[in-house]
């Protein structure tokens, strides 16, 4: 059984690692990725170096992927923390689960500051509506002149989240017409 466990464990890892860094599809929320590498790599570490198997190889084999997932998932998270405008992360707006002619749509908003051209990152995402947990992205504009942190925009209220429906229609829906 734990040889079993090992090997799906092994696999899961290595397989969402690469559909998460080679493909627009992740989990819903811009942290869960993240969150979620570093929990499935430290448990397939665990276990991996926990025991042995019975083959002297596939014991090899599961250790050295085991190390080289975790390497990957560390090594990209200490590049990003070391890096100055990285903290800008922290700084993101998100709004999930809008609804749009009955699909479902989550954007992020990352805010860059003077140096990208624009006022930030954006990027629409759609949500699979009988597997909520996972999105793919639709859109994405690297130096937006919109700010989606603002609350009012010359003396008036503003309501982002009907920009963003909007974005949605003029963007994704208006193209695959």
């Amino acid at each position: 059984m734990t040889t079993k466990r090992q090997i799906i464990l092994t696999t899961i890892t290595t397989v969402f690692l690469l559909t998460v860094l080679f493909t627009d599809i992740s989990l819903v929320g811009y942290w869960t990725d993240i969150v979620f590498s570093i929990l499935i790599v430290s448990i397939s570490l665990k276990v991996v170096f926990k025991s042995k198997t019975e083959k002297t190889w596939l014991t090899w084999t599961l250790r050295s992927m085991a190390i080289l997932t975790s390497i990957v998932v560390y090594g990209l998270l200490g590049l990003n923390l070391i890096n100055p405008f990285a903290w800008d992360t922290f700084k993101m707006r998100s709004f999930y689960y809008q609804s749009v002619d009955g699909r479902l749509f989550n954007a992020y908003f990352k805010p860059v500051g003077a140096y990208s051209g624009g006022e930030g990152n954006f990027w629409i995402t759609e949500t699979y509506k009988y597997f909520p947990i996972i999105e793919e992205e639709k859109y994405y504009e690297h130096a937006i002149l919109w700010d989606f942190r603002d609350s009012e925009f010359d003396g008036q209220a503003v309501n982002q989240e009907e920009i963003v429906k909007a974005y949605v229609r003029d963007e994704i829906l208006e193209k695959e017409k």
